[in-house]
């Protein structure tokens, strides 16, 4: 079977040339409104043989960012980093299932305004997984490439959100203020001049001023940088300018053309921040977190955990992988007032803060606000972002290469994608995604 990107399948490292020429070519070929021929890591034969053919190996080098090599490594991801599991519940909590079978005929409207059916858009977003949940029931589940229901995913900026709400309930219990300045939290960050001054509050929601380039296709930006000093990514003595994140968030300096608070920047080493400060204010670290606040009282069953950089520290700006059931569970729990049979799992106060999002003009006057976002109607709260239009408020957990979570409150709807897309991001991907979602949405509202 001949695939639209058959020609990048010897590609074995996550070079900067490879994705950049992801980025290029997906949105050249969806502006004409071809179709990706869509391909399944077995259709592939990634990691098929003993051993695989060259060309179908993922390596460590390719496994975050390797395309197509993703189509395999999102679900596989353990098998080339550091990891730590994440404790599942004594007993499981299952969630109801209520199959409405009209999903999967809805007409969802690409970017260019044509339509697809609903199998057409599952496979032009590189889906792995769909979930919906509505009224604490599963109203659809779609799996593709080989998931399934408890099978972990990678979900890469999803994490940050987690991060941030563990932040956010910190504040809220009193054990840390938003208007405390980092450095009375963390001592070591007072030479920084991205975090000294700052205040939690605005690391929270990303808005303290940061010269730091969130740019996946240029070797010398600062996400390259940092996933040097992670591990995450090749390096050498000579381009890792740190050996551990503790030593490297300090040497991080403020954008002169910013004062804190001013413009919302989304930039990954500002949730290692929120994670630091969450780990400090509560005295646990983010698994433990996950575990004793969430995982368990959800009712969280088989396999979750997260991945850990070279000096086995928490990748807090993606290391999650989870299955859509828990993530469809912890779905569940947002969407009823934060309990689950009864017990509180987050204060309400905490989901209603998430509602009510953040500063929308700090995020309409960042870099952040084109494409779907670009409207004005979207703000960012610790560590989620935040749609405001009028009958489709939600705020969402969303990572790069099309992983989602979709929370709905108003409307009761929340939903789970997990994908391996070809590019990180893109308006293509991501108006087609929140296309899916209103009309999954507005279909479940009649």
């Amino acid at each position: 079977m001949r695939v639209q990107f058959s020609a990048r399948r010897a590609a074995t490292s996550l070079t900067c040339g490879v994705l950049a020429a992801m980025i290029a070519l997906a949105p050249a070929a969806n502006a004409d409104n071809a179709q990706y021929e869509y391909a399944t890591h077995h259709e592939l034969g990634l990691m098929q043989g003993f051993p695989p053919a060259p060309e179908a190996q993922v390596t460590r080098d390719n496994a975050l960012f390797g395309v197509p090599q993703n189509r395999w490594s999102y679900q596989n991801m353990r098998s080339f980093f550091p990891s730590a599991d994440i404790a599942a519940a004594q007993y499981a909590i299952d969630l109801d299932r209520a199959i409405d079978g009209a999903i999967e005929e809805l007409d969802i409207t690409r970017l260019d305004g044509s339509q697809s059916d609903f199998k057409t858009y599952l496979e032009e977003t590189f889906t792995d997984a769909l979930v919906v949940v509505k009224d604490g029931k599963v109203v659809h589940e779609s799996y593709l490439n080989g998931m399934n229901a408890d099978q972990p995913h990678q979900m890469m900026s999803v994490t940050k959100s987690f991060a941030g709400l563990f932040g956010l309930i910190a504040a809220h219990e009193g054990k840390v203020s938003e208007d405390d300045k980092v450095a009375d939290i963390i001592p070591e960050l007072g030479v920084s001049g991205a975090f000294g001054d700052a205040t939690f509050g605005e690391v929270l929601d990303m808005t303290n001023s940061m010269n730091f380039t969130e740019d996946y296709a240029d070797p010398n930006s600062g996400i390259q940088e940092y996933g040097r000093v992670l591990g995450m990514l090749p390096s050498t003595d000579a381009n890792r300018p740190a050996n551990t994140i503790y030593e490297y968030l300090p040497t991080l300096d403020n954008d002169d053309a910013h004062e804190h608070g001013e413009v919302f920047h989304y930039q990954t080493p500002k949730t290692d921040v929120v994670n630091w400060v969450a780990n400090r204010a509560t005295g646990k670290s983010f698994q433990d977190n996950l575990e004793d606040v969430l995982w368990k009282k959800i009712g969280a069953d088989g396999e979750t955990y997260v991945l850990l950089d070279s000096n086995g520290t928490l990748f807090a700006g993606g290391g999650l992988n989870a299955t859509p059931n828990n993530l469809a569970r912890f779905a569940a729990m947002m969407l009823n007032d934060g309990e689950v049979n009864g017990q509180e799992v987050v204060d309400p106060d905490v989901i209603q803060q998430l509602s009510d999002g953040g500063n929308i003009d700090a995020f309409s006057n960042g870099p952040e606000s084109a494409g779907v976002m670009g409207n004005k109607d979207w703000s960012y709260r610790a560590q989620w972002w935040v749609r405001h239009t009028e009958g489709k408020e939600a705020f969402s957990a969303i990572g790069i290469h099309g992983q989602w979570i979709y929370i709905d409150v108003e409307r009761d709807v929340a939903i789970i994608k997990q994908s391996s897309q070809p590019v990180s991001k893109g308006d293509f991907f991501e108006t087609y995604d929140v296309n899916a979602f209103d009309a999954i949405v507005d279909h479940l509202s009649k």
